[in-house]
């Protein structure tokens, strides 16, 4: 799979089978996975293109939004708790 977000791994695939024209995709990077499986694709498609399609469309803000580092003890990168106001 071509590289879609720096730093993950990730691979496509069509079950040798062929039945309903399957697909699926997966990417990898530290503890976070995104997979995407196209169950019935159409025929005379490359279906496994299509999911490799859809992950460079959807991974890069979702798979680093998921392994972005936790916020250390001292809380640097937590954004404030919204606070609620009488009214």
């Amino acid at each position: 799979m071509p590289e879609i977000v720096p730093g993950a791994i990730g691979y496509y695939f069509k079950p040798p089978d062929g039945n309903y024209n399957r697909a699926n995709a997966l990417l990898v990077r530290g503890k976070a996975m995104l997979s995407i499986q196209l169950d019935i694709g159409v025929s005379g498609r490359d279906n496994a293109a299509d999911v490799v399609a859809l992950m460079k469309l959807i991974a890069p803000k979702l798979i680093t939004d998921a392994s972005a580092p936790s916020p250390g003890p001292s809380g640097e990168g937590v954004s404030p708790s919204p606070t609620k106001t009488k009214g």
